[in-house]
């Protein structure tokens, strides 16, 4: 397996002593950390030092200045009520597919022209997660770890793969289908996806949990596991637009003069994994689309042979194996098939699971069961194996690390499959719920009656199996049941909505509604006389046929009352309120 190139000792000059540097020399390296031990040293006798270019500092800076931006933007919300629309990247579908323009579509064009120009320096100096990885490997680093980075023919296919399925295959399926193009436009900020100003922040955002889960995996595990910066390189599908955007920018890390030696102090200090001396070398420039212009290695030339400059689009350039050492990958074929095996089941079974799972979670996920399949199998068939620094396996005997990366990987088996159980039947009852939902609009009752119940099996599974019980399901469990031949299953549904949101109306309603058709007079009244508490602290934001279906059980609910048992036709009128609608 070939030695990391970021961990390579740098080469000796030739005639250089090995013994510590002393005099202006020693000054020197003490106030530059980054030139390699055996470097010569350019300094004229004399002079001053040459200071290194606090560039890690700046961008730690921006990129801090980035999360204090994101808390201020979420503080003025809560306190104005209505702010800027979330600069969410993946909102960018939602103008493709929608034609909503948003402030996150405009921002991503905005990225995209700027490393048109510049290169990807939106990714190392602006990017939330990229802040999250660089924490971890430095972290790492502190403790003594070095995450080893990982080469595999797969991963590198996986974010031009999620760009092609998120951007591009929607368009397609649209032209196959024969729907029209639709209509850019802007919402004003009383629509739920107003385009510039919203009073919903969290509208195309996770919750908490999922959020923290996100960082984790995305910004933390995926780093050890595969190295450093490997949710760019492995999973983001921005990361690949920005790449192709990279190679027609004029903007690139350039060598300037005659002093470059080769020393690979550069290299050494690329967290991006690039053998930028190599690049250098061969074309005077570094082309490889993943070099994301944090100038490290810039601040690492001893000979201040480096700077970021314009100059030619490096276009493919990348791709030409000319001048290069071969390229080896750390996975065989096979493990590279089991991978992609794995990476597509696990894909396939996370997302969306429980209602919650976002795509880019999914696939930082995806990514890393792929890896702990592969390291799974060789600590099964190989005498020996290593987790980066880790011992797993000596001698044909597990370590004492070995036993636990067994048992949990053990434990992630049995979590996904029974992951694949619960999103089985969550596919499956979310087409019946599609197929409910048309037959009542079409009003017949036969088919209406049959997938409630095929709804009601399988995401009655659900409910009962699954390790979180997501507010979707409640809804479409609610509705299922309020459709069927025992609509009274819906109580404790409706009661877990109500209990999730102190001041949602609709459950409240529908509650109400059911428990005048079953009889149950005292309790209704007690619903809907909270009902009315919360439609008159609202004021103007209860929309007018919603009080009129609060009206309407008022007066069912009286003229049952002064009858107490004699309908009178009151409760055949009284219909459902929970149609299904869609998510």
């Amino acid at each position: 397996m070939p030695r990391n190139p970021a961990r390579r000792p740098v080469r000796r000059c030739a005639g250089r002593p090995e013994e510590a540097p002393t005099g202006a020399a020693d000054m020197a390296r003490r106030r530059n950390r980054a030139a390699p031990v055996g470097a010569v040293d350019t300094t004229p006798p004399g002079a001053a030092p040459r200071t290194r270019p606090r560039y890690g500092r700046w961008r730690a800076g921006a990129l801090i200045a980035v999360y204090f931006l994101m808390a201020a933007h979420f503080v003025h919300w809560r306190w104005a009520g209505t702010t800027l629309a979330p600069l969410e990247l993946n909102e960018v579908m939602y103008t493709f597919e929608a034609g909503v323009v948003t402030a996150g579509f405009v921002f991503m064009a905005v990225a995209v022209l700027s490393v048109l120009f510049f290169g990807r320096f939106f990714c190392s100096w602006g990017c939330h997660i990229l802040a999250l990885e660089d924490l971890c490997a430095w972290l790492l680093r502190r403790a003594g770890i070095r995450p080893k980075p990982i080469r595999s023919r797969l991963l590198l296919l996986v974010p031009p793969a999620a760009l092609v399925y998120m951007f591009m295959w929607p368009q397609v399926a649209r032209l196959i289908e024969g729907r029209p193009a639709p209509a850019w436009r802007i919402m004003s900020p009383d629509d739920p996806w107003g385009s510039f100003l919203t009073t919903d922040f969290t509208r195309n955002l996770p919750g908490p949990f999922i959020a923290l889960l996100t960082f984790f995996v995305c910004g933390f595990l995926i780093v050890y596991l595969l190295g450093s910066r490997s949710f760019c390189r492995f999973v983001c599908p921005y990361g690949a637009a920005f790449a192709l955007a990279d190679r027609l920018a004029p903007g690139r890390i350039v060598r300037v003069g005659a002093g470059c030696d080769g020393c690979g102090a550069c290299t050494a200090a690329c967290k991006s994994n690039i053998l930028v001396h190599e690049e250098i070398r061969i074309h005077g420039k570094v082309v490889s689309p993943d070099c994301l212009k944090d100038l490290d290695c810039v601040a690492a030339c001893p000979h201040e042979s480096l700077r970021w400059g314009l100059t030619t689009p490096a276009l493919f350039r990348s791709w030409s194996r000319r001048g290069r050492r071969p390229r080896r990958w750390d996975a065989s074929l096979s493990e590279e098939l089991l991978m992609a095996g794995v990476f597509m089941a696990s894909l396939l079974i996370l997302r969306g699971l429980y209602d919650a799972v976002p795509f880019l979670l999914a696939l930082g996920c995806a990514a890393v069961l792929s890896w702990a399949a592969v390291m799974s199998q060789r600590l099964a068939r190989r005498p020996r194996v290593d987790l980066g620094h880790v011992a797993l396996r000596r001698r044909g005997r597990l370590t004492a690390p070995g036993g636990v990366f067994a048992l949990i990987a053990a434990a992630l088996v049995v979590l996904l499959v029974h992951s694949a159980f619960i999103r089985w039947h969550e596919w499956r009852g979310q087409a019946a719920f599609e197929q409910l939902r048309a037959a009542t609009m079409r009003r017949d009752a036969a088919s209406t009656t049959t997938a409630a119940a095929t709804v009601i099996h399988h995401l009655g599974l659900c409910d009962r199996f699954g390790l979180v019980r997501s507010t979707l399901l409640d809804q479409r469990l609610a509705s299922a049941y309020e459709w069927s031949d025992a609509p009274l299953g819906a109580e404790p549904h409706l009661r877990r909505l109500m209990a999730r949101r102190s001041d949602d109306v609709e459950p409240r309603l529908r509650l109400a509604s059911l428990l005048i058709v079953a009889g149950r007079l005292e309790e209704a009244g007690e619903t809907l006389a909270a009902l009315d508490r919360i439609v008159d602290s609202s004021a103007g934001a209860i929309d007018a046929r919603t009080r009129q279906r609060v009206q309407a059980a008022h007066d069912v609910l009286a003229r049952l009352s002064e009858r107490q048992g004699q309908s009178d036709g009151a409760v055949d009128r009284f219909e459902p309120t929970g149609s299904p609608s869609r998510p």
